[in-house]
């Protein structure tokens, strides 16, 4: 089995990455995917508002696990997101805008964040358009005086046979007690 860790690729509780990560959340929220290592189950969505949470989530998660994470702030500044929303309601022209996106193409997959603030931790929804009264429902928690966005998870990564990740902040895994991580293994 130790041949296929290795120390070598930045793993999410090296220093390079803790840091990316710290500064990203200064400007905003951070969100993406958690795949489990040999679970058998496939990803969840997850979130962060600050760096504890991060490294609190990190520390409790499995060796081998693998996060993809994007910064909502960044994926804005860069026009990426579907709609972003903060401290003001979502408007039903908003929300028929990502059903309509959704429904264009039944491949078309999102992540949404709300973050209510006031100390309360980031919650997440992943899905297709099957999933659409969930984000409407996450949408409206959200935006009235936190954060609301929605990522196109089909813009953010490539579709191929392999998870391919595009825009991401971090692409990266939990290392075992010697700070290797898997270089191959099923999520």
């Amino acid at each position: 089995m130790s041949g296929y860790w290795s120390a070598e690729p930045p793993n999410l509780l090296s220093a390079e990455i803790i840091m990316k990560v710290r500064s990203a959340l200064e400007k905003g929220i951070v969100c993406g995917l958690h795949a489990f290592y040999c679970s058998g189950r496939g990803p969840e969505p997850c979130a962060f508002a600050d760096p504890d949470s991060y490294i609190h989530e990190i520390e409790r998660s499995r060796p081998g696990d693998w996060f993809t994470l994007w910064s909502v702030p960044m994926l804005a500044d860069q026009n990426l997101l579907l709609i972003r929303k903060r401290g003001s309601p979502i408007t039903e022209d908003e929300l028929h805008k990502v059903r309509n996106w959704l429904n264009e193409n039944p491949m078309h997959e999102f992540i949404a964040v709300g973050y209510p603030g006031n100390g309360a931790s980031p919650e997440t929804a992943w899905g297709d358009y099957e999933s659409f009264n969930e984000l409407q429902d996450l949408a409206r928690r959200g935006s009235p005086v936190g954060e609301f966005a929605v990522l196109p998870l089909t813009t953010l990564r490539e579709y191929t046979s392999k998870w391919i990740p595009r825009f991401h902040l971090v692409d990266a895994k939990r290392p075992n007690e010697r700070g290797e991580v898997p270089l191959r293994g099923s999520y």
